[in-house]
């Protein structure tokens, strides 16, 4: 499982035609990468994860913030996989309780979402 170490808002933008919450993720495991989360809101009042980018930059080698650069990967398909002990769709319900459990980042999302 994934552990947050920070997670803030960064912008808020329109991704394949739907408005979402860029959420820039921390990990505090070493070796996790980065992630920048890509959150929408649905009719239900639900929070969705509709896209995730893992960062693999190294500031060394990547010292400017470019998201066209290869260190950044798109893993929404393969982010959440099936498990022994737990199936993709738990594990993914596990990580968005843990990310909206996270300071204010639940309310700050429906605020930018709902409002």
């Amino acid at each position: 499982m994934y552990v947050i170490q920070d997670a803030k808002i960064t912008k808020e933008l329109e991704l394949d035609g739907r408005s979402c919450v860029e959420v820039a993720v921390e990990p505090a495991r070493m070796g996790d990468p980065s992630l920048l989360l890509y959150i929408t809101g649905s009719a239900d009042g639900s929070l969705d994860l509709h896209r995730i980018i893992r960062n693999h930059h190294d500031l060394t080698l990547d010292w400017y913030n470019d998201n066209e650069n290869t260190a950044f990967e798109d893993a929404t398909e393969i982010a959440f996989e099936n498990r022994v002990d737990m199936v993709a769709e738990q594990e993914k319900k596990q990580f968005m309780q843990s990310l909206l459990s996270y300071g204010s980042i639940n309310q700050d999302l429906r605020n930018r979402l709902f409002s």
